[in-house]
């Protein structure tokens, strides 16, 4: 008996550590932090239908979407301007399944994690301005007329996949003081689009702070969160795309 109950054990341990293997391959560790590449800030937002923003609360197999307008970029796409009048940068972040809120307590904090499977991303440049600002997202509901339709008008810059997207929310109490805070991380690698070439396949970190409360005036109607945060620049050399003609013209 007892030397059955070892083997179910080891099998389960095996069983376990292809689980672990096959988790770890999917979502490999980044190499060491780089630098910033694309930052936005005031005029992005998430949502998520049916997800309790009293709780904090996503129920499993719900879908997240992140929409914003980026403020600036940095090497190698720091020839891209946000500030021109006639440009719009914008980008939209869809496909990301909720597996569910977990709960933990630590002193007076309590922290709302929440994962998700999946999850694609792509960059747009647009012209004219048309996305709406943080000040005019209430007014414009998410499946409406305006979101996502006018993040992700435009030609398309970068497109990508994530790997491991989690949202954390704090609440924090201390006497008759609330307090509230939050972040967001996730792994990224970019796919495809007009500058790919320029950036190149290799994993870095999209991530930042994380504001959910309403009551704090930084989450409008209707959106769950609002995301302040970054791509990091890949670490890898660019990619450069080409052709077998072009790759025999070197060796003649």
């Amino acid at each position: 008996m007892k030397m059955r109950t070892i083997g179910v054990m080891t099998a389960g341990l095996l069983s376990l550590t292809a689980f672990i293997g096959t988790a770890a391959a999917q979502c490999p560790p980044t190499n060491p932090p780089s630098s910033v590449m694309i930052e936005f800030d005031a005029n992005s937002f998430a949502y998520e239908p049916n997800y309790n923003s009293a709780t904090f609360q996503s129920i499993a197999g719900n879908t997240l979407t992140m929409v914003g307008i980026i403020d600036k970029f940095y090497s190698p796409l720091a020839f891209l301007n946000p500030a021109d009048p006639n440009k719009e940068y914008t980008f939209v972040v869809t496909n990301l399944q909720s597996l569910g809120t977990g709960t933990t307590v630590a002193g007076p904090t309590t922290f709302y994690k929440t994962e998700y499977l999946g999850g694609t991303f792509a960059i747009y440049e647009d012209s004219p301005e048309n996305a709406p600002l943080a000040a005019a997202m209430g007014a414009n509901p998410f499946g409406g007329a305006t979101v996502p339709a006018n993040f992700q008008d435009g030609a398309v810059l970068l497109t990508g996949n994530l790997c491991g997207f989690t949202f954390t929310v704090t609440k924090t109490v201390v006497g008759p003081n609330t307090t509230y805070g939050g972040s967001f991380t996730s792994t990224y690698n970019f796919t495809g689009g007009s500058q790919y070439g320029a950036v190149g396949n290799g994993q870095a970190v999209f991530g930042g702070v994380w504001c959910a409360k309403p009551a704090t005036g930084c989450v409008p109607a209707n959106y769950i969160g609002h995301p302040n945060g970054k791509w990091d620049s890949p670490p890898t050399t660019a990619a450069t795309r080409s052709t077998w003609g072009t790759l025999k013209q070197l060796y003649r």
